[in-house]
């Protein structure tokens, strides 16, 4: 039964994952079990089993699902924990994910059947892993020809964000290159915020600033605001989650601006403050302290009524 492996698969890596974070709280190395290395091995190459459901299988489960399983949100300790572990899978499996990512290449005519879709979401799920493994060219490469070759938008879009992820020499080219050729169509540049928008790098913030500046952005266009905005606040749990604050502070600023302008879209945004109360003290300290200022400013009642019940629930 797909769902029961698909299931057991995802329990789990989310035991492994929780147990490293266990271990790192305790003071010890985090270590990933041989034998979990070996199971996902097995998964990618199963024959019996559809690339769809394969491609599931090996979907690391996010931040946001694993933090609701910890009495207190550990965000440092869980991005570390997934980190850790996409590294010594990439590692350990390298040459298998090289191999796999060949054979699943799709160079013929772009079809959207299930199976063609199921390929490509396998072979993105493979080159996930080994872009883990930092400073390996033949990796790095990969992902510049899979942007390059350009046969659809899917592997396009899953070699940009992961691209724009992390420091890489043609990072900067690459983002330049999508925006000239799709500036035109304003659902496509939606995405080309969201991966920068979503990118762990440090810095990130402040491109997310610079953007805000760039032509294709506007305040006033909700779309967009999702798009920047809303992923970063909902879909990058590490540099929202920043604990200088900087992220929340961001958030506030943007919720205050969007006020006067659209206050169902800036109160939906300021949701993302609403579970304060499961994060750590510090991080805590520094939500709190958002929500109390904007409760404290001549707001919407959409807005108000957000930022108060947070502080009060």
């Amino acid at each position: 039964d797909g769902f029961n492996r698909w299931d057991a698969g995802q329990t789990l890596l989310r035991r492994t994952l929780l147990g490293m974070v266990a271990q790192r709280q305790a003071g010890q190395a985090m270590q990933v079990p041989d034998r979990l290395v070996e199971v996902l091995r097995s998964a990618l190459f199963d024959e019996q089993a559809e690339e769809a459901l394969t491609a599931e299988v090996l979907t690391l489960p996010g931040i946001g699902y694993l933090g609701d399983f910890m009495s207190t949100v550990d965000v440092d300790g869980l991005y570390l924990a997934r980190e850790t572990l996409r590294s010594r899978v990439g590692g350990g499996l390298r040459e298998d994910l090289l191999m796999r990512y060949e054979q699943l290449a799709d160079e013929g005519e772009y079809r959207i059947t299930p199976g063609a879709i199921g390929r490509r979401s396998l072979r993105n799920r493979v080159l996930g892993f080994l872009v883990a493994l930092e400073g390996d060219e033949e990796v790095d490469q990969l992902r510049i020809n899979q942007y390059g070759a350009g046969h659809n938008m899917t592997d396009v879009m899953a070699a940009l964000a992961l691209i724009a992820d992390r420091d890489h020499s043609a990072r900067a080219q690459v983002l330049a290159d999508f925006a000239a050729r799709w500036h035109h169509d304003p659902l496509v540049m939606d995405k080309w915020f969201a991966v920068q928008a979503s990118a762990v790098r440090p810095g990130v913030l402040q491109e997310i600033r610079d953007l805000m500046q760039h032509g294709a952005f506007s305040l006033t266009n909700p779309n967009k605001v999702r798009a920047l905005i809303g992923t970063f606040a909902n879909a990058n749990p590490v540099r929202f989650h920043a604990p200088d604050g900087s992220g929340y502070l961001f958030l506030a600023e943007q919720v205050l601006a969007l006020d006067p302008l659209n206050p169902q879209i800036a109160a939906r945004l300021l949701r993302s403050l609403s579970r304060w109360r499961r994060y750590d003290q510090d991080r805590q300290g520094h939500m709190r302290r958002a929500l109390e200022g904007i409760v404290s400013t001549q707001v919407s009642k959409d807005v108000y009524e957000i930022a108060s019940k947070s502080l009060d629930g």
